[in-house]
């Protein structure tokens, strides 16, 4: 198994929380002191990320299946499991693999096309110097308006030149694939998702995107909270506790 870090804060029911890409367990601090006080919080850092190693091969899976394993390692009774961005990927993947409780998606459409098209875009500049100014360039873009500069300058840190290894592994693969490709890729995994699965997005994932998903898993609720952004956990972040908390008290 692939070495990765963890934290654990606060004792009751366990809450897995994943963050996402470039980042690590510490984006969750704030949230994180809320819900320890009633959950047994357990952050972990990706993969390639943090303290965690970087895997030798760098994808999806092989960034849940550490995840997964961690859980089982644990002997946690099936954990409530919230990730966001990457982490919410990471997160539904997680769900499929071991018995979980719940999962929260917040912000990582599972269909893939519009983001394939921005990192065609932006491929080259990644690939060369300009790595970090483009990387910041692209996820400042998806934050929106509303994220407040305290925030979007504690995010920036996090996108340095030894996250890059990691950003294009997962990334670059992207420009040769195609949105039907990848959908086929996931979707024997994400019809093992029986838990239920609340999918939170600051924007609107497309024509489609609830029927598309719950046809792969029936119990997916699909929530749009228009104008957050991608980092809507952090622009609204009491109104997320208490939609985090109604949906864990109804699953």
């Amino acid at each position: 198994m692939a070495s990765i870090f963890h934290r654990e804060d606060g004792s009751g029911a366990p809450l897995v929380l994943i963050h996402g890409i470039t980042e690590d367990h510490r984006v969750w601090d704030e949230l994180a002191a809320e819900l320890a006080r009633e959950a047994r919080v357990i952050r972990v850092d990706l993969p390639g990320h943090g303290r965690s190693e970087l895997p030798a091969q760098v994808d999806a899976l092989a960034l849940a299946t550490p995840v997964a394993e961690l859980v089982q390692k644990l002997g946690l009774e099936p954990p409530r499991v919230v990730g966001h961005s990457l982490g919410g990927l990471v997160a539904t993947l997680v769900g499929a693999l071991v018995p979980v409780r719940s999962v929260v998606n917040v912000d990582q459409p599972l269909r893939l096309g519009a983001f394939i098209e921005r990192v065609r875009a932006i491929a080259p500049e990644l690939r060369g110097p300009r790595f970090v100014e483009t990387l910041n360039a692209e996820l400042d873009a998806l934050a929106g308006p509303r994220l407040p500069e305290r925030v979007r300058s504690e995010l920036r840190r996090y996108r340095v030149e030894a996250r890059r290894a990691i950003v294009l592994g997962l990334w670059l693969p992207l420009v040769e694939a195609t949105e039907d490709s990848l959908a086929a890729a996931f979707a024997p995994l994400l019809r093992q998702l029986r838990a239920p699965c609340l999918s939170l997005h600051g924007s609107d994932p497309g024509p489609g995107y609830a029927v598309w998903l719950r046809e792969l898993v029936p119990s997916a609720e699909v929530e749009i909270w228009p104008g957050l952004g991608h980092w809507l956990h952090r622009v609204e972040p009491q109104r997320f506790l208490a939609r985090v908390r109604e949906f864990h008290r109804a699953s």
